[in-house]
Order: structure tokens, then sequence, then C-alpha cells
């Protein structure tokens, strides 16, 4: 029996604000009376029976302040060329809604997915800490995205793969939401839903009278894109036949407008980084939703996953993505009448760009400013609560400010092309077994640039926040080629490499139908014009030893087919040490005698293939 959420958020939700204890045991006490009335009417789980929903008697303003992929985004970023700039930091982000809050009291704040998976402090806490950023910042309601599930059974190993998600959903005051999760195997029963405590298909939010719908979706990407073994047991259904089935459930519920917060795929593209995409229709999952459903079915899609920057409408839908890391906030102001939405009276926020002078002493000490500053072109305070969650969480987990090594070079990331930050961690990977032919890192995996100088054990870890483990493998030459083939088909990061070379062409179309499913998707075109290892061509039936992390080997990025039959001959260090044990051992800097990325000896070649 799905609960009822009203008692979760009554307060805000109900507009009530402030309310006693009281007033959230009446709240969960109706819930349980509605979920019986529900059971004994026959009705959907969840769905409220015979409502009296209130009248929308004139055009009302509701406002939407959203955020996604937070990734445990505690501190602020450099901004690229101009260190004395930075963007986010959660002080300027509770500070911001704050800002906000002052002026639209009850906004709903939604955040689209992937709170976890980033800073030390929110990993050693498997997510704990973001659950607490989450109720500082007041979100009403967030979606599952595929790397919350990254910690696993969290600090209990024997437990059950997905434990330190559901410990957190289970501690959050605002409901988590995904309707696209069902059970599978031989326990399950026919189109269950995954529903432990804390999670819910949908929930209704109302405010100044309007019912507002909001449906989660997580990407079916997820399998590929967190350990598999994360998900164990759980399958994602078609995005869009499962909002087809909800938005019956949001109408019986008398729902006025229905929101989809979707972590999925699908993006317009920006011309520059912190700048909002030129409007388009986005592809992928978030495509589909707009292509396959009757115009008008979703009013508005909270976006995340592809950590795009849009804002923008497609027919009768309005789309909102906020890049990553809490440095961007969107707002919306959704006019709606009696007749529902009116799109065109509605107002579609320039993003609020978090950007300001860099204050964050960091590992070099000294005290936080706390006077108002310029962000982003208003005036913000940080958050002093902020300050002192960071404060007490760094206290819990320890210190990450030991200097490990340094680079002559900032360690700039690229998903398209050869990297002085993949080149290092690749190099560090070929050193952290003997007798290693080849090493791949994928470029999703790399989370943040770094700039030259000394490089301390927190920037490693923001680097390489993910705990994957290396492992050393044995691939026949055939398995060696198909999983460059998959690797530069586009659909994913290029995959970082050391020992070996390749060229692909990034305007390759055609392809097999690898996984036999009658389709040739994206992640089966070929792409590959050729590759060597150790400036041989590649032998197929020849064994190469590969070291590579846990995450590819059990299937992500579509590479289940290549690891499938391979043996593992060793297991190695968590990546991140691999790194540290790299640099240390280094006696320099990275990239003292020639560039991570040298020009003249390309590790990886961009262009039309030659027969």
């Amino acid at each position: 029996m799905q609960p009822l959420t009203i008692g979760r958020h009554f307060p805000r939700g109900w507009n009530i604000g402030g309310a006693s204890a009281w007033w959230v045991c009446i709240a969960q006490l109706l819930a349980l009376l509605l979920v019986c009335s529900g059971a004994c009417s026959g009705r959907a789980p969840g769905v409220r029976p015979e409502p009296t929903p209130p009248t929308v008697s004139g055009p009302v303003t509701i406002t939407f302040v959203t955020l996604n992929d937070f990734h445990g985004g505690l501190y602020e970023q450099p901004l690229p060329g101009d260190p004395q700039q930075a963007t986010g930091g959660l002080p300027w982000l509770v500070g911001a809604v704050e800002k906000l809050r002052q002026e639209v009291p009850d906004l709903i704040l939604l955040d689209a997915g992937d709170m976890f998976q980033g800073s030390w402090p929110i990993n050693a806490t498997f997510g704990r800490g973001s659950i607490q950023v989450a109720h500082l910042l007041g979100v009403d309601a967030t979606v599952v995205g595929n790397h919350d599930f990254d910690y696993g059974p969290g600090s209990i190993p024997d437990s059950y793969p997905t434990q330190a998600l559901e410990d957190a959903m289970a501690s959050s005051a605002f409901p988590w939401l995904s309707a696209n999760i069902y059970l599978e195997g031989a326990d399950a029963q026919p189109s269950e839903r995954w529903q432990p405590e804390g999670l819910y298909p949908w929930t209704l939010i109302e405010r100044r009278t309007v019912r507002i719908g909001l449906i989660g979706l997580t990407t079916t990407e997820t399998p590929m894109t967190t350990q598999s073994r994360n998900v164990d047991g759980l399958e994602f259904a078609d995005p869009v036949e499962t909002v087809r089935q909800v938005v019956e459930e949001l109408e019986e519920a008398d729902a006025d407008i229905v929101v989809v917060l979707g972590h999925l795929t699908g993006e317009c593209p920006s011309p520059a980084p912190f700048e909002v995409a030129p409007p388009c229709r986005p592809g992928g999952e978030i495509g589909r939703l707009l292509d396959e459903l009757p115009v008008g079915t979703i009013d508005v899609i909270v976006a995340g996953h592809a950590h795009a920057l849009m804002g923008h409408r497609v027919d009768d839908t309005i789309i909102l993505e906020s890049l990553d890391g809490g440095r961007v906030l969107s707002r919306l102001d959704l006019v709606v009448g009696p007749e529902g939405p009116d799109l065109d009276a509605s107002t579609i926020h320039p993003p609020w760009v978090l950007h300001h002078d860099r204050v964050d002493p960091g590992c070099e000490g000294g005290e936080y400013p706390l006077d108002p500053r310029p962000v982003g072109g208003r005036l913000v305070r940080p958050s002093v609560e902020a300050l002192d969650l960071i404060a007490s969480l760094e206290s819990e987990v320890g210190s990450l400010c030991q200097v490990v090594g340094c680079s002559a070079e900032p360690l700039v990331r690229s998903g398209r092309s050869e990297s002085p930050a993949g080149n290092l961690v690749a190099d560090a990977l070929l050193a952290a077994f003997d007798q290693v032919d080849v090493a791949v890192q994928n470029s999703g995996g790399l989370r943040t640039d770094l700039p030259a100088g000394p490089l301390r054990r927190e920037q490693i870890q923001a680097l390489m926040p993910f705990d994957n483990q290396v492992y050393l493998v044995e691939l026949t030459g055939e398995q060696l080629r198909l999983m460059f083939r998959i690797g530069t088909s586009g659909a994913h990061g290029l995959l970082q490499v050391a020992g070996a070379e390749y060229q692909f062409s990034p305007d390759c179309g055609g392809g097999d139908d690898l996984d036999g499913d009658g389709e040739v998707a994206d992640w089966e075109k070929d792409c590959l014009c050729w590759l060597a290892v150790g400036g041989q061509p590649v032998d197929p039936d020849r064994r190469y030893r590969v070291a590579v992390n846990d995450f590819l080997y059990h299937g992500g990025d579509n590479l289940g087919m290549v690891f499938d039959q391979a043996p593992i001959i060793e297991q190695g260090p968590l990546v991140r040490d691999a790194i540290i044990t790299y640099l240390q051992a280094m006696g320099g800097c990275a990239g003292d005698h020639s560039p991570l990325a040298d020009p003249a000896t390309p590790r990886i070649e961009a262009g039309a293939c030659i027969p």
C-alpha cells in the first residue's frame, strides 16, 4: 500500500508554516485515514478518495525554484580561467534560496536527483550529509537519480544493495519520487514498484489553492551509470509508459497541473559555460516524453542527469535544468487559472548563476567572510547554518588537507578528446599493477578540473569521488577492440587511455546490433578507426592485461558484453588511492618534463577514418 505523503510535508505543502508537533500528528492521522479510505473504495494506492478540490477562481502565480545534480556540492568551485572567482558553495546556495524566500515565502523548491556522490563529507556519511543539506534548504521533493544508488549497502557491507539509499530516504522530511522503478526476480509480484519507506511514485503539493502533481522518473540508463550490483533486483521501466499510467492517477486526485521531476537523458547544448542553452527539442528520454505523449500532458519538466542549463518552452511544456553542484538556481513563475496553466502569461527567469569572488579559505585556513556580497548580480549573505553544517561534517569524517603531490599544469577533463586529467589517471592505473598492457578510465568518472600547483587529498577526492576499485583483467584483442569501439560511439565520454593509442571518427554513422534487440542504439555505432597497443596494431587473438575500474568491469557505459567472460587477475586499490600513490612516487610534479596531453605524441586522435 502506497502511503499518502501529505503528512511528510504538511506544514510546507499546506502553507501552515512552522507547524508544531501536534499539527504534524494530526496530518499523519489524516493521511492514515485517507489511505484506509482509498483502500476500501478500491482506488489506486495514494489517491485521495472523492476529494473536494479548492477552486482556482482567478489567475494565481506558483513559483518553482529548482536545482539538480547537487553531487555533494558543499564547496565553491573555482571559475575556469580566473582563480579569483568561484561559483556555488553551500553557504551561498542556502543564502540565495533564503533571498528568494524573502520575496516569495511559499515558493516550491524542487531537486531533480543525484544529491549524492561528490565531496568527501557527503561520501563518508553515505549521503546523510546531503539529506542534512536538503533539510537546510527546505527541499519540497526530489527524484531518485542514478548516482543516488552509488553507496550500495553503505556502512553495512553484508546488507542489501540499496541499504544506504533506503536509509537516506527513510530519514528525509521530504518525499523522494520515482514511478518507474520496479522489483524483478522470482520473489517480485508482476508490476510491483520498488517502494521502500520515503519513496513514492508521485505526490501532491498545494499552493494558493492549486494542486500540483509531481511525478518522479529515473533514467533507464541507471544500471549502466552506477555500479550495476547496487541496483540488483531492480528494473527501470519506460518513462513514457509510466507517465501514461500515473497521469490517470493524478487526474483522479484532481491535480491542476502536472510536473515531472525527471532524472533523464536529453538536453539542449549550451554555447558556453553558464550560458543557458538556446531553445531546442531535446533528444533522449526527455524528447520521447515530448514527442510520444499528447501535447500538454506535462506542464513542467524539472530535469537532471545531463548537467545542462535549460530554461525554455517546447509546445505546451516548460523545461528547466540547472547545471550541477548547486551552482545555479532556476526559477519559473507559473500562472494558473481556472482552465489550468497559462504558459503565455508565465515567466521563465534567467538562470541565477551563483558567481562570486572566491572567499572560501579552504585548507589555507582563515575566517570565512560573513558580510553580504554580490552573487550573480544580487547581494547575498552566506548562511551561517550552512557553514556550521560543513564544519560538523568535516569534524566527523576528518581532514583532507594533506598535500599528496603537484601538477605543473591544470588538470582539465574532456569527454570528447584526450585530456591532462584523463592521462594522469590512466597512467596511475597503469602503474597500479605489474606487467600491464593497457589502462582505461571512463571520462565520466572524472568529476572536476584541478588547478596547477600543490594537490591535496581533498582535490583528488573531488576529481575521483567514487569508491571505484581498480581491477587487472585479461581481454583478447577482439574484446579490447570492442571495448574501444563502444567507448568511441559517442553514447558516453571517451575512454582515457595509457599504454595504447587509437583514432575515432566524430562524424561516424553506421553500426551493428550488438545486443540483438533489433535496433542499433547510439552505443552500438562503430566510430573506431584503428587501435594500437604498445605501438603495434591490436592482435585479435592475443591476450592483453588491462587495468580498469570496477564500474566499467560490471557493465558501466554499456561495456557489459566486453567483460562478461573476462577473468579478474588481481584486485587493486581504490582509483583515487592509486592516483595518490602515483603522485607520491613521482619525485616531482606531473607534467614537469612534457605536457600531460602532448600534441606531439597523441594517445587519442579524432578524424575521418581512412580505409
